[in-house]
């Protein structure tokens, strides 16, 4: 008799533990409700990105035809119709013939050296129209028009705006503030009273916030590919799987730097705009330690899969993997929450009181 009432009270007690772990999943939750001073600053800084992707869309700018050739010129579409072979005799013949009687495409254009007609010798001047009609193919060409666009998409916006600056700050903001919260308001030592240990304490913060991370992390993923018209569509639809590995990854990193550090927001914009930002650039193996470097490797690897011209992507030259990347990204959102767990679970949080 006395055995089974202790295995009802051991049964008991496991109950009470589950249900006290998941009411501080719940609370943590709630408090992330409150969008505070750091959410506020990304969410600004979200829409100035987003404001200035709209309007480069709405400009066309991601269309190599038009966009400007160089200063002074036109876009290289019309740069292409000025070096066809008739503009260009037209253009030749403009120096004995006033300038409102010229066709539009040759009116003020001075020509180079190298495009100057020779009509006296018909193999050299065949040969030189033959390449200077190159341009004119290729701003003619939808296809080639449409990979470039979505490369220089995926170049400008995804990988330099979102994965390196818009996806790590909105993750520092939401998983660092798990323990901030309680750090600023003196809870911390009373929550860790509660009849759970202290690693599941730790899950539970994180689980807490990782909805949140993912939310406007990927949120902000979304917007900017709202606003890049076909190529920011089809970038939602190939890179998404990339970028919610990637915000899993940035939610463990911040969250164990929640736990450890008195200012985790000075640290976390500290790895944020000096080595995910700096190093990650850099030629060398160094880069490896930089989880954007993965997700940007991920992204890589299903532009070349869909067979666009990631060559216009130098940076990426040396992308690791599809498989590696995935290993690398899921170890490190299990390491980092693990190692944060059993840290979290020895340090003295004494100084809170």
């Amino acid at each position: 008799m006395s055995a089974g009432a202790s295995s009802q009270s051991n049964i008991t007690s496991r109950q009470s533990a589950l249900r006290a772990w998941c009411a501080l999943v719940a609370q943590s939750f709630q408090r992330h409700w409150r969008v505070r001073a750091m959410g506020w600053i990304a969410l600004a800084l979200l829409a100035i990105v987003v404001v200035w992707v709209a309007l480069i869309t709405e400009r066309g700018a991601w269309n190599l035809a038009d966009q400007r050739a160089r200063r002074g010129a036109g876009t290289y579409r019309q740069e292409a119709e000025r070096l066809r072979p008739a503009n260009r005799y037209l253009a030749f013949g403009n120096v004995i013939r006033p300038q409102d009687d010229a066709p539009k495409e040759a009116r003020g254009e001075r020509l180079q050296a190298h495009e100057i007609p020779n009509p006296l010798n018909p193999t050299e001047d065949a040969l030189r129209s033959l390449v200077l009609a190159v341009p004119k193919a290729v701003t003619d060409s939808d296809t080639f028009l449409r990979e470039w666009g979505f490369v220089t998409y995926s170049r400008w916006v995804v990988h330099l705006l979102f994965v390196g600056f818009v996806l790590p700050l909105f993750t520092l903001a939401y998983a660092s503030a798990a323990f901030g919260a309680e750090r600023e308001s003196r809870s911390l030592v009373w929550v860790m009273t509660r009849p759970i240990p202290r690693s599941a304490i730790y899950l539970a913060k994180f689980l807490g916030a990782l909805p949140w991370c993912a939310l406007f992390g990927l949120g902000g993923f979304v917007a900017l590919c709202a606003v890049g018209g076909p190529h920011g569509r089809e970038a939602l639809v190939r890179y998404w799987p990339a970028a919610a590995l990637a915000a899993l990854a940035f939610a463990a990193l911040f969250h164990l730097l929640g736990a450890l550090f008195r200012r985790p927001v000075v640290v976390g914009l500290v790895y944020v705009f000096f080595f995910e930002a700096v190093v990650s650039a850099l030629p060398g193996s160094l880069k490896l330690l930089s989880l954007s470097f993965y997700a940007r490797s991920l992204m890589y690897n299903e532009a070349a899969d869909a067979g666009y011209p990631v060559e216009l992507l130098p940076a990426m030259a040396a992308a690791v993997t599809s498989k590696t990347a995935w290993w690398v990204l899921g170890s490190a959102t299990v390491a980092l929450t693990v190692a944060g767990a059993a840290l979290f679970a020895r340090i003295d949080y004494r100084d809170d009181l």
